[in-house]
């Protein structure tokens, strides 16, 4: 109701003259652009819903002008500044007459002192207002004179994000009502800030008289006037009773230029694709937009450095013996300056690892070979699984799965025939096994994945199915029908797993125990067929007495700004810190069940527990965990029998009979 009263007060308190742009002042409405158009039909309370050419515009104007509703006038304002506008006029003219006095500049005088930040005496000020102190400046838009924009709103906000607005004062006598200002530059800082000066009428709110020191001041109307202006506007709007009380805003606060502020790359939305890069590995070229990329990479500059042994690793004896010849050809050789010499064990030799071997810390070998970036750390702890001394050669492919056996599952005795149905099914032959795990290595992109995983348990879930205690019908329909899923979480560690792959095996090649990382697909027990896994990565690493194994990879998305070290200061991370520089995961977390489950499956004798984020990577070689996997598969296997295999069977036998 009071928005109605509200609506109807000013449809009859006002008409076309008093809102600037509402009349078309002899115009055909085709002469208008858009925005008025919108503007027009805004002011008769149409807000041109779903009118979206220029035609449709005109059409509705003429429609009101037809049926004689063109002086239906509302206040197009929210806060309905024209209705107050009109009502303060006319409550005034019974008191003084509202017509407006010369603008003469000789008949204001700027009082010397009384000046403060008291608005209590401010007339209503609006657009209105400004739009009149225009016209009558003489200025006009491309020499048109019914333009319903004023000439300067437009170059005024523009002219805001340069200069600023300091000190705004106010003052007031029985005739005006005065405001003093300063308006700085933010690029010329040296420059003295001009001098603002304008009087409102007391009663109207009309512009008496506007001054400013710049040169187009002097006639008496300029664009920092007019940014005067607008704060005036939103004093009235705000109901402002100081001049202090919108001080934050930005037009009255310096914004320093790009080039002095702080990069903004990292922010949220930017550097999506940016991520640490050895300076060595950066190819630097030079655009040529007129020319197409050459494949072959000509034209660009890199670094020529590289591995050119054979093989990756090394004799000690032997390398020191080189490095000492080199240097007595020339010490200043860089690879002369990796020697240890006597004195390795002195605090001012330090030695660091290299792509090549230990140098000096500090010396150029340290930072042009080092293995990854400064602000990138890398750590491995490999110690659990022995290694050789040597690297296995004629490696050029990973065995077929599983890699070892294990005793078969006990199935119950008393079982339907859906339920036996639903077992024969899931049971699969090794040659199938690794047919799968080839057809299936998209993982979640691939169909026949999801239709493997719908009546077997994996690797993921098993510590949860493990503690499950109640609501197993609900449960077993949400492990054989997924709702679809996705989260910033998810995305984050879809985008950063290849990443993470590649930064692996390339520091587990610089620190010269290397490594083939290879896709994996969905792997099912053949001891347990009920039973799957899907590893990140099978690996091969050539220098480990055991070979073959597996990888799997985390990367947390609430841990990308701090490296996996510090990341273990949190109490619900998944890894606990052991020493300075060593940690390792959790061995009560759900991702050790999902890590040895997955060596359960294939017949893996160890994983690497690989941890990425934007500061470092984290390796953990896990050991096979036998006792763990055997209580783990008994509880599995237990859940499975008991409450999960007459759903899955009913749900089997009715997706059997619906084909």
């Amino acid at each position: 109701m009071a928005a109605l009263s509200t609506t109807s007060l000013s449809a009859s308190l006002l008409e076309e003259n008093d809102i600037p742009g509402a009349s078309l002042c002899g115009r055909k409405p085709s002469e208008l652009k858009n925005d008025e158009l919108k503007f027009w039909l805004k002011c008769r309370g149409d807000p041109a819903k779903g009118l979206k050419t220029k035609a449709e515009l005109v059409k509705r104007v003429e429609e009101y002008i037809t049926r004689g509703k063109d002086k239906n006038i509302v206040d197009p304002d929210p806060n309905q500044l024209y209705t107050k506008r009109k009502q303060q006029r006319s409550g005034a003219s019974s008191g003084a007459s509202d017509e407006r006095p010369s603008q003469d500049p000789n008949s204001v005088k700027y009082p010397d002192n009384g000046w403060s930040t008291s608005l209590a005496k401010m007339p209503m000020f609006t657009k209105a207002e400004m739009n009149e102190h225009v016209a009558s400046s003489g200025k006009r838009i491309a020499n048109i004179d019914h333009h319903s924009v004023p000439t300067s709103l437009r170059k005024a906000k523009t002219f805001l994000e340069d200069e600023y607005l300091k000190e705004i004062m106010a003052s007031s006598d029985q005739h005006c009502f005065y405001f003093q200002a300063k308006c700085c530059h933010s690029f010329r800082k040296n420059d003295p800030p001009h001098e603002l000066k304008l009087a409102l009428c007391i009663i109207s709110g009309n512009v008496m008289d506007s001054r400013c020191t710049c040169v187009a001041g002097k006639a008496g109307f300029c664009n920092h006037i007019s940014a005067l202006m607008l704060k005036l506007c939103k004093f009235s709007l705000f109901e402002a009773k100081t001049t202090k009380d919108l001080c934050q805003e930005k037009d009255e606060n310096p914004e320093l230029a790009c080039t002095s502020q702080l990069q903004k790359w990292h922010k949220k939305g930017g550097g999506e694709n940016i991520f640490p890069q050895p300076v060595m590995e950066v190819i630097v070229r030079k655009t040529k937009l007129d020319e197409p990329s050459s494949p072959r990479g000509n034209g660009c500059v890199k670094c020529l450095l590289y591995e050119a042994r054979k093989q990756p690793h090394y004799d000690p004896v032997s390398e020191n013996a080189f490095k000492g010849a080199i240097a007595q050809i020339d010490p200043n050789m860089g690879f002369a300056q990796m020697s240890e010499g006597a004195d390795s064990s002195n605090d001012s030799n330090q030695l660091t690892n290299s792509k090549f071997g230990k140098c000096p810390v500090g010396s150029m070998l340290s930072y042009q070979t080092a293995f990854t970036e400064s602000n990138f750390t890398a750590e491995a702890d490999l110690t659990s699984v022995p290694r050789n001394n040597f690297v296995t050669q004629g490696l050029d492919h990973y065995p077929r799965f599983p890699l070892s056996n294990e005793d078969d599952m006990v199935v119950p005795r008393v079982l339907s025939d859906t339920e036996k149905a639903l077992l024969r099914h899931l049971t699969v032959e090794e040659d199938k096994i690794n047919s799968i795990e080839s057809d299936t290595r998209d993982q979640a992109g691939c169909d026949d994945w999801k239709k493997h995983r719908t009546y077997r348990f994996t690797a993921s879930s098993f510590q949860l199915i493990a503690r499950r205690q109640r609501n197993h019908e609900n449960f077993a329909q949400s492990q054989m029908h997924p709702k679809p899923f996705s989260s910033k979480y998810v995305a984050h560690g879809l985008k950063y797993e290849p990443i993470a792959l590649q930064q692996y095996e390339k520091f587990m090649f610089n620190r010269k125990s290397p490594v083939a990382v290879l896709r994996s697909g969905l792997v099912i027990s053949k001891s347990c067929p009920v039973l799957g896994a899907t590893p990140d990565a099978k690996v091969v690493d050539f220098g480990c007495s055991i070979c073959f194994g597996l990888a799997e990879v985390k990367c947390p998305h609430t841990k990308f700004n701090v490296t996996p070290l510090e990341a273990c200061s949190d109490a619900n991370f998944f890894m606990e810190k052991i020493s300075d520089t060593q940690c390792r995961l959790k061995r009560n977390h759900a991702y050790y069940a999902q890590v040895q489950g997955q060596m359960g499956v294939t017949g893996a004798k160890w994983c690497d527990f690989i941890v990425y984020t934007g500061k470092g990577l984290y390796i953990e070689r896990i050991p096979f965990d036998a006792t763990f996997w055997q209580n783990l598969r008994t509880e599995l296997l237990q859940y499975y029998f008991e409450h999960f295999l007459k759903f899955a069977a009913a749900d089997f036998h009715s997706s059997a009979v619906g084909h």
